[in-house]
């Protein structure tokens, strides 16, 4: 039996704590050269960003299987239970007549007399006084002034060329089509350009910037072939943005003005006003490349990449630049009405009238009779029998009850070491990631180590009750057993392999000295667990179907060491109640459906630990449990030596489906789910709080030898959250947003096995370009993780609801999926007559479908159909949500949403191809890495523009 205590508070993603640690060392690096780290700087590192809520760490959730809660699981005899044999004993009698003498004691009545009392309780009238208290109440209405500060900022330019020359150089289309798609962004100048006092706009100002090729080849057509351009006036075609190589006569002016106060449309008033003009003057000399003019060398009307073309390039221009700068600051002023209510009351004396009761006691003679007994004889006949004994025997059901003792202790102690040798890469749009290998990681770059060490007792007992008429090896249970554990996890960056495999956990701190050993940089936390279990089934044999219910506690500090003297630390109170029906063999196989509510609370903390008090403070707070008021802790100076950073409250309630196998240490879990969360947030620096619904649809997997312990989670997470001013209650920040989540960690890792983790998401997504990378082969990585995430933020999910709701665009969504179907089959070699195909990278046909390829293409068909207009009707039900204002809706429809765009590849790779072209590449991010003991810090952005269209392709062996 593996009971492991549940972790709801883990980071979302192992790297999340790399960059932590790698922020931190790199501001006590700065700390040599500069002041050190005050507490509000520290506070800005965990400012909470409601983005997301989901943890990969699904530990917690895999271990509601039977062989976790299998206490009442049980061994019952086959051989079951013998009935009671009983007998029965019939007797035969004869009568017969024999004299007898009886003696019988009669009562016989006399009289005596005996003195009796008597009281009586006699009710007395009195007065009495009592205090009486009048309770009114009188409101007022108190108006108060709201000043807010603002500033507002204006600029123009303009640019008027007067002279120039410029040589006329030979190049080709293709050329001038990278020169112009190097920076495209630059060629669309802000500022006004004039030539000799007229304006002339060039052609990118007028069309706007290109984001294509296509787009360049169209600029260079538009004036015709064999022919010279004008290039200095309007619609001229610029192959790159103005550059200023020197200037003259430059002069800056400016005008400060205080123009008087007004009151805008919406009864504001602005008062304060400053206005300050700043203008800039010079004459500036300016270099350019500019098309000239284009041959058409083929003839065929089509600008070619091998056409021939003529720039201006290398020449030298002079012309007048100004620009304008405007700033108006001042004050904003509006009014607040509060009313105020006050209670008052008073007391006065009221005279009442009552009752109290005495006693009064009188003694008399009364006369009484009583009996006494008299004992007389008498002889006469009875009758009588003589009786003879038969014994028969009799079979009767009985009951046995036995008792199953629960003895068992939980050791983890993992340890998750990652090379802090990265290698970042940087993707591009047409091909792909740069590098597609991860290299060996070096000994002398650092790690970063996590240790744990997690000890869980239990001890209890089943009561197995067994009925001797049922079928041999049939009986009920019930079973009770309390839990009970400890846990410590320490993380620290150390510098070479060497230390990272010597790394020892801290001792559980008991003193400021202990805490003053930790690195800065380190973190440690410490927990105490304890709960109880109670289960009830029936059993035959090894076979049981029974219910449990488990509810659990955790009570969890973390400690983190910020700076020289400053310490973070955070306090979380976990409670879990857990309901789950199972059916298994006992410690073999079982299934198990789970319903599950939990609880926690959450508060943090900044220390000083520099000042005497702000020491003790966090003497108190970690040592002994006790806050102190944060704005009484002051040092010499004045300044706040400990900081309030967030409370969080956290109500979560999930439900689990979970297949398990496996004996004590060694198990394997299969499960899926979902999650629906709320969450209130109040950060104190600034003084928000944050109001958040989370939804997650999830399919984990979990197993574990000893201390080898493997989890992987896909999952799609949705999110709707509202920033508020505490003391205004006014919005500061809303959103929702889709997060759609791939996690893997592995303790003892092969390159092999690693390589197929990344084989599986490139399947699952399609997306070979961005996140297919090469692993090395070795036999022992050590520690390895893999994490990839990809965001819809708010403009692309609004972009994915208008798409479902419009009749025309959902459709072409629906044929867009079967288009990369299509596509998958054909780069493949799929063969219906031959019933082969050349790849089949996802393993499509013989493990997700039908081994038949004419039976697999049409299974594949109908279930990439199925998905899709799944998705449409999950975000039409979103829309709906939205416009209700259900978020809790919003969200459960957003994760549904998920669960039909993981159900196909196809269907992945149209809704993230339309969210992307609907938002020009900006609604959609993601991150991916893949890191190790042994191997570098893989990490990459990808990033898209609405050009970009996904492919499926097979995958590079």
């Amino acid at each position: 039996m593996n009971c492991t205590q549940l972790n709801s508070t883990e980071p979302w993603m192992n790297m999340k704590v790399l960059v932590s640690l790698l922020v931190i060392a790199s501001v006590v690096n700065a700390q040599e050269q500069n002041p050190p780290l005050t507490l509000e700087e520290a506070a800005k590192l965990y400012k909470p960003t409601y983005k997301t809520n989901f943890s990969t760490d699904m530990t917690a959730f895999m271990q509601n299987s039977p062989i976790f809660n299998g206490l009442g699981f049980v061994y019952v005899n086959p051989n079951g239970v013998s009935p009671k044999i009983t007998e029965t004993v019939t007797f035969n009698t004869n009568t017969i007549k024999v004299p007898v003498t009886t003696t019988t004691i009669v009562d016989v009545p006399y009289t005596y007399t005996v003195p009796v009392t008597t009281t009586t309780t006699v009710t007395v009238p009195y007065t009495y006084t009592v205090p009486v208290t009048t309770s009114w109440t009188t409101t007022s209405v108190v108006r108060t002034e709201v000043v807010t500060p603002y500033s507002v900022i204006s600029n123009s330019g303009n640019f008027n060329l007067t002279a120039g020359v410029s040589p006329v150089i030979q190049s080709t289309v293709g050329d001038v089509v990278n020169m112009a798609m190097a920076s495209p962004h630059s060629l669309p100048k802000s500022e006004n350009y004039q030539l000799v006092g007229t304006d002339a706009p060039g052609y990118w100002v007028v069309n706007g910037a290109p984001t294509s090729a296509a787009d360049v080849r169209a600029a260079i057509g538009s004036k015709g072939s064999n022919q010279p351009f004008d290039p200095w006036g309007a619609g001229a075609v610029d192959l790159s943005g103005w550059t200023t190589t020197g200037t003259s006569s430059s002069s800056v002016t400016n005008v400060v003005t205080n123009p008087a106060d007004y009151v805008d449309g919406n009864g504001v008033l602005h008062r304060g006003r400053t206005v300050t003009v700043s203008t800039y003057s010079s004459v500036e000399d300016r270099t350019i490349v500019r098309l000239y003019s284009w041959n058409d060398s083929n003839g065929n009307g089509i600008v070619d990449d091998t056409d021939q073309v003529q720039i201006l390039q290398g020449g030298r221009f002079t012309g007048e630049a100004t620009s304008v700068d405007t700033i108006e600051s001042g004050e904003r002023v509006t009014y607040r009405e509060e009313t105020v209510t006050e209670h008052h009351t008073a007391t006065h004396q009221e005279e009442r009238t009552g009752t109290r009761e005495e006693t009064r006691t009188e003694t008399h003679d009364e006369e009484r009779t009583g009996v006494r007994q008299e004992e007389r004889t008498e002889t006469h006949e009875e009758e009588r029998t003589e009786t003879t004994k038969q014994v028969t025997q009799n079979k009767k059901n009985v009951w046995k009850f036995s008792f199953s003792p629960i003895l068992s202790l939980d050791v983890q102690t993992p340890t998750k070491i990652t090379s802090l040798d990265s290698q970042f890469v940087v993707p591009t749009v047409s091909e792909g990631v740069s590098r597609k290998f991860i290299e060996p990681a070096s000994q002398n770059k650092g790690f970063l180590v996590e240790k744990k060490i997690a000890v869980t007792g239990v001890v209890g007992g089943n009561v197995v009750a067994q009925y001797s008429s049922w079928k041999p090896g049939t009986a009920i249970t019930l079973g009770m057993a309390p839990i009970a554990g400890t846990e410590k996890t320490y993380r620290t960056v150390v510098k070479t392999g060497y230390e990272a495999e010597n790394v020892s956990v801290p001792s559980v701190p008991s003193k400021l000295a202990d805490l003053k050993k930790l690195k800065v940089g380190d973190s440690l936390s410490f927990a105490q667990t304890g709960g109880v279990m109670f289960s009830a089934g029936v059993a035959y044999v090894a076979m049981n179907v029974g219910v449990n219910y488990v509810a659990f506690g955790q009570w969890k500090t973390e400690v983190q060491r910020v700076g020289d003297s400053i310490y973070y630390v955070n306090r979380t109170a976990l409670k879990l109640n857990n309901f789950g029906a199972s059916i298994g063999t006992t410690l073999t196989v079982a299934y198990t459906a789970n319903q599950f509510k939990s609880t926690d609370s959450q508060f943090s903390w900044l220390f000083n630990a520099a000042d005497p008090q702000g020491a003790k403070a966090l003497e108190n707070f970690v040592f002994k449990g006790i806050a102190l008021d944060a704005q009484k802790v002051v040092d010499s100076n004045g300044e706040a030596s400990v900081m309030k950073v967030t409370k969080q409250e956290n109500i979560a309630r999930g439900a689990m489906r979970t297949i398990s196998m496996g004996v004590p240490y060694v198990t394997a879990s299969w499960g899926k789910g979902r999650i629906n969360s709320t969450q209130l947030t109040q950060y104190f620096p600034d003084n928000t709080l944050g109001d958040a619904n989370y939804s997650v649809y999830l399919k984990a997997r979990d197993s574990r030898m000893f201390n080898w312990i493997e989890n992987s989670t896909t999952a799609f997470s949705a999110g709707r959250y509202f920033v508020r001013d505490v003391n205004t209650n006014d919005l500061q920040d809303s959103g929702y947003m889709g997060q759609f989540i791939v996690s893997y960690t592995d303790t003892h890792t092969k390159g092999s096995e690693l390589q197929r983790v990344v084989n599986q998401l490139v399947a699952l997504t399609g997306m070979h370009k961005e996140l297919y990378v090469k692993v090395p082969d070795m036999k022992n990585i050590g520690y390895s993780t893999l994490a990839f995430s990809l965001n819809f933020d708010k403009s692309a999910t609004d972009f994915l609801m208008a798409l479902a709701t419009d009749r025309q665009a959902s459709r072409k969504l629906e044929r867009d999926a079967q288009v990369f179907l299509n596509g998958y089959i054909r780069s493949n070699g799929f063969n219906r007559a031959q019933n082969s195909s050349d790849q089949d990278p996802i393993k499509m046909c013989g493990t997700v479908y039908n081994l038949d390829i004419s039976v697999c293409i049409r299974q594949a068909q109908d279930a990439t159909l199925h998905a899709t207009g799944e998705a449409i009707v999950n975000l039409r039900d979103m829309k709906l949500a939205l416009d209700r204002g259900n978020r809790k809706a919003f969200t459960v429809a957003y994760a549904d949403f998920g669960k039909s765009l993981t159900s196909s590849p196809f269907t992945f790779q149209a809704i993230l191809s339309a969210a992307v072209a609907g938002t020009a590449g900006k609604g959609v991010t993601s991150s991916y890495s893949v890191s190790g003991t042994r191997i570098k810090n893989y990490s990459l952005t990808p990033s898209w523009d609405a050009a970009l269209v996904n492919e499926v392709k097979p995958l590079v062996q």
